[in-house]
């Protein structure tokens, strides 16, 4: 009798601590939001180079839209895998601009430089090099 009443207590503890374990980390629900907003932060940062490159193509000057064109064949996806809607390209100044998507997870707490801010978009500034031309993307933040 003893023994089934331990065995009763060690699988509620264990099912106690299984449940906080998903209730603290999310479980796979959130491991795949993280997933899916790892790509779209992915995404962003390859629609930086699309942008350098189209800016660099245009005199310096920074793209009304984003698109492909055959000296910027970046592969970069212009849409959310997940949505299929278009990620929010927003020139904010002559040489800076923003990139933005539609987030799942909210951004870390301490925000780097070139993390995402809580609207889900990253600043930049667009910056030709005066030596050879190329560009360099610094972070911006209004």
């Amino acid at each position: 009798m003893t023994k089934g009443w331990a065995t009763v207590a060690l699988l509620t503890v264990a099912a106690i601590v299984i449940g906080a374990g998903l209730a603290l980390t999310g479980g796979p629900g959130q491991a795949r939001k993280e997933r899916r907003d790892q790509q779209r932060e992915d995404d962003l940062g390859a629609l930086v180079g699309l942008v350098d490159c189209l800016a660099g193509t245009n005199r310096g000057q920074l793209p009304d839209r984003l698109a492909v064109t055959p000296q910027c064949d970046w592969q970069a996806a212009l849409d959310d895998p997940l949505t299929g809607q278009p990620y929010r390209y927003e020139p904010t100044g002559p040489r800076s601009y923003r990139l933005c998507a539609d987030f799942e997870t909210p951004p870390p707490e301490t925000r780097r430089p070139w993390g995402r801010d809580a609207k889900g978009c990253l600043g930049r500034q667009y910056a030709p090099s005066p030596q050879s031309g190329a560009a360099a993307t610094i972070p911006y933040q209004e």
